[in-house]
């Protein structure tokens, strides 16, 4: 028997909902599928990263460990260290000019406390990073040895501005500078103007630093200069003491008060 036009047409139209449910099913598991697969790759991309770092991180060889005070210290001399903030006079002064002044007064200080504590074994690496063609991206201008005021000013004033900012690969260095001192007390300090621009990213690093035994961890702190603090919100995330200094004058009171208060502690 025929059936009815209507009949006929709320049966196409049940089908063709069903079918468009079926489609938009279909589709829809697609998409999870290319979600999950994305984050799958992600997933993968970030533990091939992490197994690098940590790889980078380990100690390349074993130093008996001993009582004492290590520090490197890293200063950013990227391109962007030729622009100029407010100086200590008011003035407009380069920041890369600013640098070398507070590198040179933290050369004094660690002078000074070593000569305070002569049965204390104390140890200053200052270097500077950025990346540069045909060099490291972190390159040591004061080795890691007794603070020496007469071959520091000659090193920190050769100091100069040009290149990319590679925090990440500038931290690695600096980690395995003090593993290789053996030294108890451990502190890595930085000094940047920008965020990073090559190489592994600095709150990666952070995170593999803190992977490692907890005698090869030093403490850290990170000081943006000329840039908002909230910009490196994952290096504090990843156990770093994260400061602010927007010209000269706040540079060196900050600096004052983490040697002070945090790094040239009595034992």
């Amino acid at each position: 028997m025929k059936r009815p036009l209507a009949t006929d047409l709320r049966g196409c139209l049940s089908a063709g909902v069903s079918g468009a449910l079926i489609l938009a099913f279909i589709v829809s598991s697609a998409g999870c599928r290319r979600d999950e697969t994305r984050e799958a790759r992600e997933n993968r991309r970030e533990n091939r990263t992490a197994r690098r770092i940590d790889g980078e991180l380990k100690p390349q060889r074993e130093v008996p460990a001993r009582e004492g005070l290590a520090a490197a210290i890293l200063i950013d001399v990227s391109g962007s260290m030729d622009d100029s903030v407010r100086g200590l006079d008011g003035r407009g002064e380069k920041k890369i000019e600013i640098a070398r002044r507070a590198a040179r007064d933290l050369v004094e200080q660690f002078a000074k406390y070593a000569e305070d504590h002569p049965g204390e074994d104390v140890k200053l690496g200052i270097y500077e990073f950025s990346r540069r063609r045909g060099e490291p991206d972190c390159r040591a201008v004061i080795p890691m040895g007794a603070p020496d005021r007469t071959a520091a000013d000659a090193a920190i004033a050769r100091l100069e501005a040009d290149g990319g900012t590679p925090i990440g690969q500038a931290m690695i260095t600096a980690k395995l500078e003090l593993d290789g001192t053996g030294l108890s007390r451990r502190h890595l300090l930085l000094v940047t103007d920008g965020e990073n621009t090559d190489g592994f990213r600095p709150d990666h690093v952070a995170e593999g630093i803190g992977r490692r035994p907890e005698a090869e961890r030093p403490s850290m702190y990170f000081v943006a200069f000329d840039i908002e603090a909230s910009r490196f919100a994952r290096m504090r995330d990843a156990g770093s003491l994260v400061l602010s200094a927007a010209d000269a004058r706040e540079l060196n009171d900050t600096l004052d008060s983490l040697l002070r208060g945090k790094i040239l502690l009595e034992k």
